[in-house]
């Protein structure tokens, strides 16, 4: 459940590296597996939607698991979410 600044840096921000592990729980919650299968993975960004799911959930799942942390939304972002 690490963000990838972690994996770069060694330090995160801590709402950012919240809404990441939501990212990576939610991509749980909706496939059973983790979005990645090993660190490098997630330093690559390389997310897969293996099955069919909507494009609203998609773009929540990619806007949680962004690469660059100020990218991932606010926990306030999260709560207006037309998926949510």
């Amino acid at each position: 459940y690490s963000p990838p600044e972690w994996s770069h840096l060694k330090c995160y921000h801590g709402e950012a590296a919240t809404i990441w592990s939501l990212g990576i729980l939610l991509y749980q919650m909706v496939y059973g597996k983790h979005p990645f299968k090993k660190g490098q993975d997630i330093i690559w960004g390389e997310l897969l939607f293996p099955q069919q799911l909507s494009p609203e959930c998609q773009d929540l799942i990619r806007w949680c698991l962004s690469m660059h942390s100020l990218y991932r939304p606010s926990l306030e972002d999260l709560f207006c979410d037309p998926w949510l």
